[in-house]
């Protein structure tokens, strides 16, 4: 049988990645179709993927994802460091607990990928996704002469009938791994290192006598296993991981079997006792770092997650760089289809998540061989040992690493602000703000969900001070919003003041919802005085775009003039 079929966006993997890109591609109203080969009901593999940090966290929240894992995940608020039996407390990964600031959701969450995948793929299907579970990619061609948008066309195979469809697209996205099928028939290279490190990770029903085994994370630096990692999994699964020494590679080379290596991990957490009641899942692996040279190819072909940047689980960033990919992809690519932006915009994914990966890369050169027991050649002359070393490193990082320092650089959609003190490219601060009506305060990121929206958020500071500044600037405003493609942009108004105090002055100038910063801490943490306002423009994905003045509209509407198509 040979079908055609048409659709917005073809997605070929249907794994986290190429879910999260689905999903929030539907919460825009754009249809796709996701391809994925392998039925992961019927996989026993969980993936090495399992943490993740806060600012993805907070994404997952304003996608309406996170109620849902936090009820699978451990959430998990610690860690401990153990040497010669001894606790540690001057290093290890409670760093990162001591660096979370700034966020409301201060924690991580160890949910295995299987299971964040499930949450992922109903999402999708509960909001009309298609996803083709058991087809395969054969190849696709770009004929950008054609008359219509649909200028990808894609061959697609079921495996178990050799039924085979034709799927013409308008855009299609690669995001099947690291041999990614798609990376490799756009003709993008991928060059990188390979590394003489291998790993081991063992998921399973564990008994120790390790104290604090349960508090989330755990560190055991060996003379014989390197830094090996013990997590708190979900469903009350442990994981354990180790580096393979050159003593272990001489003995088995790749060739560990389950048994030896459980083996190896009773020995790895010496002098804890460690008992296996059941192994659910283990691996042997190689670590390689590699990032694609281009992300987006051709105007239509986009790649996210492995099948562009790869790199060992040594600081936990493959499921989060992934969700970073997604989700800075899904908005602009929805946008795109939807015909709200010219080419620019897709570009900055581009812009901004290859370097992110790039920098990842570099910092995991380091993590992988000190995790390995190894000190890096360019780190010989500290005199730090590899644990130490690590720590050092990882402390110097770790905003980066758990997400909440990660910026951008000035492009289309990132301007310098002119008021207010957050950098353009970085995320905006979450605060405490109140409903009319409500006693009971809700988190400003709880009324920006991402739906491929951009948020203008008026400070109105104190009405009794910017009123007549105010009613000017909301009127400029609702000018702009006429200009733009409709749906594109969403109007917050947040009043420096009490709920009671807003309600007797209804007659203050507003526009979109209103709210209220009860104690100013919104207005102070996007740095905007109360005696003068001003606007802050998010980016669908929580971005600070740009900022301005009450006083100066004509900024909001060069900002968006400069790549939104006009309506």
């Amino acid at each position: 049988m040979t079908a055609a079929i048409e659709t917005d966006v073809l997605i070929v993997g249907g794994g986290p990645v190429g879910l999260l890109t689905a999903y929030g591609l539907a919460r825009q109203g754009v249809d796709s179709i996701v391809v994925e080969k392998n039925n992961k009901n019927e996989q026993a593999m969980y993936g090495r993927a399992t943490t993740l940090y806060p600012r993805t966290l907070e994404m997952l929240d304003q996608l309406e994802l996170l109620d849902e894992m936090n009820q699978i995940g451990f959430v998990a608020r610690n860690s401990v460091t153990y040497k010669d039996g001894k606790l540690v407390t001057s290093r290890g990964w409670h760093v990162m607990f001591e660096r979370m600031h700034g966020t409301f959701l201060d924690y991580c969450l160890n949910i295995r990928q299987k299971f964040s995948e499930n949450v992922y793929r109903d999402a999708y299907s509960r909001i009309g996704g298609k996803p083709f579970i058991g087809w395969k990619l054969e190849d696709f061609t770009l004929d950008n002469s054609v008359e219509d948008d649909f200028k990808v066309t894609s061959h697609l195979t079921e495996i178990s009938s050799g039924d085979s469809v034709t799927v013409k697209s308008k855009y299609i996205v690669g995001a099947d791994g690291g041999s990614s099928l798609v990376r490799r028939l756009a003709g993008v290279p991928f060059e990188g290192d390979r590394t003489d490190f291998k790993w081991v990770r063992i998921d399973g029903y564990f008994k120790t006598n390790m104290p604090n085994a349960d508090v989330g994370f755990a560190s055991i630096e060996s003379k014989s296993h390197g830094n090996v990692l013990w997590v708190q999994l979900d469903h009350g699964v442990k994981r354990i991981g180790f580096a393979m020494t050159e003593e272990m590679l001489a003995k088995y080379g790749s060739n560990l079997t389950e048994e030896q290596a459980v083996a190896e991990a009773v020995k790895s957490m010496e002098p804890f006792t460690l008992e296996v009641e059941k192994v659910e899942w283990w691996t042997l692996y190689s670590i390689n770092q590699r990032v694609a040279d281009a992300f987006f190819a051709n105007d239509r072909v986009l790649l996210a997650g492995d099948a562009c940047h790869t790199h060992s689980s040594g600081a936990a960033q493959g499921m989060n760089t992934g969700v970073h990919d997604a989700v800075n992809l899904a908005w602009k690519l929805g946008g795109a289809v939807k015909g709200w932006y010219g080419p620019e915009v897709l570009q900055t994914y581009e812009d901004e998540r290859r370097p992110a990966a790039q920098h990842l890369i570099e910092l995991d050169k380091a993590f992988s061989a000190t995790i390995s027991g190894t000190v890096p050649e360019q780190y010989k002359g500290s005199r730090l040992n590899a644990n130490e070393l690590f720590t050092k490193l990882f402390d110097e990082t770790i905003l980066f690493n758990i997400g909440l320092g990660i910026s951008y650089g000035e492009n289309a959609i990132n301007k310098a602000p002119s008021t207010g003190m957050i950098s353009a490219g970085r995320r905006g601060p979450d605060a405490l703000i109140m409903a009319p009506g409500s006693r009971v305060p809700m988190r400003l990121y709880q009324v920006t969900k991402n739906t491929g929206q951009w948020c203008i958020i008026v400070f109105a500071g104190r009405p009794d001070v910017t009123r007549d500044v105010l009613s000017k600037s909301v009127s400029e405003l609702n000018t702009t919003r006429a200009r733009l493609p409709e749906k594109m942009i969403r109007f917050i108004t947040l009043f420096a003041g009490s709920v009671d105090g807003g309600d007797s002055a209804f007659g203050n100038p507003r526009i979109g919802n209103i709210y209220y910063d009860l104690d100013r801490s919104a207005h102070d943490r996007y740095s905007i005085a109360t005696a003068k306002g001003g606007v802050v423009i998010l980016r669908p994905d929580g971005i600070l775009g740009n900022a301005t003045s009450l006083d100066d509209i004509d900024a909001v509407k060069d900002f968006f003039a400069g790549f939104a198509v006009s309506a």
